[in-house]
């Protein structure tokens, strides 16, 4: 498919559970020094954009419960500005030697544009690529009748981790369901058979389509290379 390798060699290989945490403690200090929400929660610039990289990084190991700098990268499996650059509505600077962030904020409503994103998934290494999912969009595998519904919460990861974490829901909805006795025995079963397709597509024995519906517009994957973006 070509592009950057550069880009893809520095795979994000964090856990669903801890690229979740991670993402919400950035934005939740990247919000304290830089974002003004109203009553209606509608985000808007405090005026202060940009941040220090190397003051977040700091903060955030420690935040985190990680030993010191190199035990943090360690677990991102890059340096933390090389972490950044691979997230969704994430700008990075310099200036005067120094490198700085800011996280771009969603549009009001009114300036929602609905748009499909399209990716096909040929190798495991296109497993890496990031998806930002906002709060509104769902995804959509076609080959297996298979979607990620809207649930009102903006989620970024890998698309290995969104698939990663779907398996392990309709495991447990299901060991639930039966345990209280709301699951039929046939209806387990074709759930079940859905979460041994979606395990198999994390081998990626053939190449299968990952489709991102989102009306708002918000919706973001990165490296942009092999991803088909078309307004609804």
């Amino acid at each position: 498919m070509g592009g950057d390798t550069s880009e893809l060699d520095a795979k994000i290989d964090l856990s669903h559970q801890e690229m979740e945490r991670l993402v919400s403690e950035l934005e939740r200090m990247y919000d304290s020094f830089c974002v003004f929400v109203d009553e209606n929660g509608n985000k808007s610039s405090t005026g202060c954009e940009w941040l220090p990289v190397n003051g977040i990084s700091q903060a955030l190991y420690e935040d985190l419960g990680y030993e010191d700098l190199a035990e943090f990268e360690d677990a991102l499996g890059c340096d933390f500005t090389t972490f950044l650059s691979k997230l969704p509505l994430v700008e990075i600077k310099e200036e005067d030697g120094r490198k700085y962030f800011k996280i771009l904020l969603p549009p009001p409503r009114s300036e929602w544009k609905p748009v499909k994103m399209t990716f096909i998934v040929q190798n495991r290494q296109d497993l890496w690529k990031v998806c930002l999912k906002s709060a509104h969009a769902t995804i959509e595998i076609p080959e297996l009748e298979f979607e990620i519904s809207v649930d009102g919460k903006k989620k970024i990861d890998s698309i290995y981790n969104h698939i990663a974490s779907a398996i392990f829901n309709l495991g447990n909805y299901v060991g639930d369901a039966r345990r209280v006795g709301s699951l039929s025995l046939d209806h387990a079963e074709k759930i079940m058979d859905t979460v041994e397709n979606l395990n198999k597509l994390l081998d990626v024995e053939k190449p299968f389509t990952w489709i991102v519906h989102d009306p708002s517009g918000t919706s973001v994957m990165k490296p942009t290379t092999g991803v088909l973006v078309s307004e609804l």
